[in-house]
């Protein structure tokens, strides 16, 4: 950018509007005057925040949209910047975490006092408005100097539902992923997922099913057990000629849906209700997962292999198959640091919980939360910003305890034990509604520096999903009329140390 950017004026408010899970949720909305030498104009934008996907007391807590909307107004807008001067792409950065760290100053314990609805909807919407005013794509965002390389995510598309997504489902995993694995652009898996996708649906009108789908897009249909879905991936796959070198299978398990009472989380057991297996103590648990990992030679990544509650669970997985397998952890981490650098940071496998995290912005209830969790993860976070963040939220002491008791000394050791292990951020949808197309921006900030990325936001249909993914196309096609070489993932994308059997 030839010309530094002046943003003034800040204006903000929420407001509410219709989520697409047949609901109401708040959009943040904001205008600025932007000046770039003799040019000035008026900007306005909005982001949207996913309804009813973030109740834990351990993750950004949401209030009812008027109340939200009131502490926006409040509370929010006279934290709002005079003037951002934009010289450089990291001055974004810098101006959107210096706004953040004062939401997390003060809107309380996991923003419960001014609502992680109302934090998260202001956060987004202040550095998209500083990215869009200043004429940098998010890509550029950490790009080096002269970049030549650009990773685009694998991408998990969500064929199969089931657990609580289906009712009356004899599936206890919630999803499962086909991913492309051998595209040699971002338009080319979206090519192949659009072919899969419809041979899928051919399939299942060929054996008499119905052929809707589910909340992420996925298919419901009358499976007869837990390794249907998994089955049918893989015909699909063989009837459109690809090879187990060519695509990948995962789940989404969601083993927190099958220990949600409170005497199941104390004795440790889980009730595999749907599929109608009954009852299974942890390590019972763990040699289910391993079946369903060995189940395909190109099986990658496995998300919640136990609950949120049973920590242990996620270790023995990833003790015993982290050499294997990508395991994500989602409920359990909920996208906070606290959680995260203790689960991955201890020095021996068997002492983490796996080696990969789900990235959700309405877990964090900041952008700059998000990407510091992301940071930590992908081994690039800075160690002083990190502390920081963590010292505002009064979780400094307790991170530090913990990382003793795993033979961690300081934060700084804790961060470089996980770049050691060369984990993977996750980045999924249910962070942003309504018209924007906010949630791209996390990989695409992130594939200039690193090719540990995975993405999911549903099956390629549905127009909340494609407006997830829509954006990786044009960003691809910029970067390559910029004589940007974009490369997807791929199996070199997994976790240091995973082996693959399909690519050995």
């Amino acid at each position: 950018m030839a010309k530094e950017t002046i943003i003034t004026n800040f204006t903000l408010k929420g407001r509410e509007v219709l989520s697409s899970y047949a609901a109401y949720t708040i959009e943040g909305v904001m205008t600025a005057r932007v000046k770039r030498g003799r040019d000035t104009w008026t900007i306005e934008e909005r982001n949207g925040i996913a309804k009813g996907t973030s109740d834990g007391e351990n993750e950004a807590i949401y209030i009812e949209n008027d109340k939200a909307i009131k502490s926006i107004e409040k509370n929010i807008v006279p934290l709002l910047p005079k003037k951002v001067v934009i010289k450089r792409a990291e001055d974004i950065i810098k101006a959107a975490c210096e706004f953040d760290l004062k939401l997390v100053e003060k809107a309380g314990p996991n923003k419960k006092k001014w609502g992680g609805n109302a934090c998260l909807a202001s956060s987004t919407v202040f550095f998209q408005t500083l990215l869009k005013a200043s004429g940098y794509e998010a890509w550029q965002l950490l790009a080096p100097k002269g970049m030549k390389t650009f990773y685009m995510p694998n991408i998990a598309f969500n064929m199969v539902c089931g657990g609580e997504h289906v009712p009356g489902t004899k599936q206890d995993i919630q999803e499962m992923f086909f991913l492309s694995m051998n595209q040699k652009s971002i338009k080319g898996v979206f090519t192949q997922a659009i072919k899969f996708f419809k041979q899928f649906e051919k399939n299942l009108v060929r054996d008499g099913h119905t052929t809707g789908t589910a909340k992420e897009r996925g298919f419901v249909f009358p499976v007869k057990d837990n390794y249907e879905g998994l089955k049918r991936i893989k015909e699909c796959a063989t009837q459109l000629g690809l090879k187990p070198a060519d695509y990948a299978i995962g789940t989404d398990n969601a083993f927190s849906e099958i220990q949600k009472t409170a005497e199941l989380k104390e004795k440790g057991l889980y009730d595999m209700r749907f599929s109608g297996l009954g009852i299974k103590t942890s390590e019972e648990l763990i040699e289910f997962d391993a079946d369903i990992v060995k189940s395909a030679d190109n099986f990658v990544t496995m998300e919640d292999p136990g609950s949120e509650s049973d920590i242990n669970a996620h270790k023995l997985m990833n003790e015993k198959y982290g050499h294997r397998v990508q395991i994500v952890i989602d409920d359990a981490a909920v996208t906070q640091m606290r959680f995260i650098i203790p689960f991955l940071a201890a020095p021996e496998q068997k002492n983490r919980a796996g080696n990969s995290v789900l990235i959700k912005l309405n877990q964090a209830g900041t952008f700059t939360e998000t990407c510091l969790a992301t940071e930590i993860v992908l081994g690039i976070a800075d160690p002083d910003r990190v502390e920081t963040f963590l010292a505002a939220r009064n979780d400094l002491g307790r991170v530090l305890k913990e990382l003793k008791a795993l033979g961690v000394n300081s934060l700084k050791e804790a961060l470089d034990n996980i770049k050691k292990i060369g984990a993977t951020a996750f980045f999924s949808h249910r962070s942003t509604e309504g018209s924007s197309e906010f949630l791209p921006y996390m990989p695409m900030i992130y594939g200039a520096v690193s090719r540990k990325l995975w993405f999911k936001a549903g099956a390629p249909n549905g127009e909340r999903n494609l407006q997830n993914y829509n954006p990786l196309i044009r960003a691809e096609e910029a970067m390559n009329e910029m004589g940007i070489k974009t490369v997807v993932a791929g199996f070199e994308g997994l976790p240091d140390g995973v082996k693959i059997p399909a690519v050995k």
